[in-house]
């Protein structure tokens, strides 16, 4: 656990912060990215261009420059034509920026990632992308969301090994399940896609579901 990188919020306003420093971490919500990346060896900022040329075909360059009293400022160049234009972290779009922020952690040493409600801010052409990253990513990496778009991006396979159902028993301790166990689930995702299988779920009643699927286990 303390190899455990938490992103809880990746605040666009935290990310076009300058900062001076960012001892190998983005901070809860990406506070430090400008020096992250500063920070960040070539090749791995190469890397992280060659993720982020995928989704942004005319980027050609992302990087933080130091100012005076070693505040990093972030920047990226975009090619159009012959023309190349320049712009500052303050007028970067928020999805950018939280692309930007996960995929650089998924290029740190960091053993387990967790991101918060990962589609915040996300352009929904890009979730597909997003997940196939964290999905081949080095690291075991734990995503929270309450988003049927998510799920949809899963083949059936991830989705049985990966979703987790948490909730609240009745003497009120937080327990997890495996959300395509549940029997009812797993007769809709036989017919539907995951995120389908989740919008056609009431929630509030698979707790009486889950505590008679614990009933009939023997002891």
């Amino acid at each position: 656990m303390r190899r455990l990188t938490s992103l809880d919020l990746l605040s666009p306003q935290s990310l076009r912060r300058r900062t001076d420093a960012s001892d190998g971490r983005l901070g809860l919500g990406g506070e430090r990215l400008s020096a992250f990346l500063y920070e960040l060896p070539a090749a791995k900022r190469q890397r992280l261009l060659e993720q982020l040329t995928e989704c942004y075909p005319r980027l050609s360059q992302v990087f933080a420059r130091s100012l005076r009293r070693g505040w990093k400022e972030l920047s990226i160049a975009e090619q159009f034509g012959k023309r190349k234009l320049y712009t500052e972290a303050t007028h970067i779009n928020d999805g950018m920026l939280r692309l930007m922020a996960i995929l650089a952690e998924t290029l740190t040493e960091s053993s387990f990632l967790l991101f918060d409600e990962i589609e915040n801010g996300i352009n929904p052409e890009l979730v597909e992308f997003l997940l196939d990253s964290l999905l081949q990513a080095p690291q075991q990496v734990l995503v929270t969301t309450h988003s049927p778009m998510i799920l949809n991006w899963l083949d059936d396979d991830a989705a049985r090994a990966g979703v987790q159902y948490l909730y609240r028993d009745t003497v009120g301790r937080t327990r997890a399940i495996p959300f395509f166990e549940i029997s009812s689930l797993a007769e809709k995702l036989e017919v539907m896609g995951p995120g389908e299988a989740f919008v056609d779920t009431d929630l509030t009643a698979l707790q009486d579901e889950i505590d008679a699927m614990d009933a009939s286990q023997p002891d």
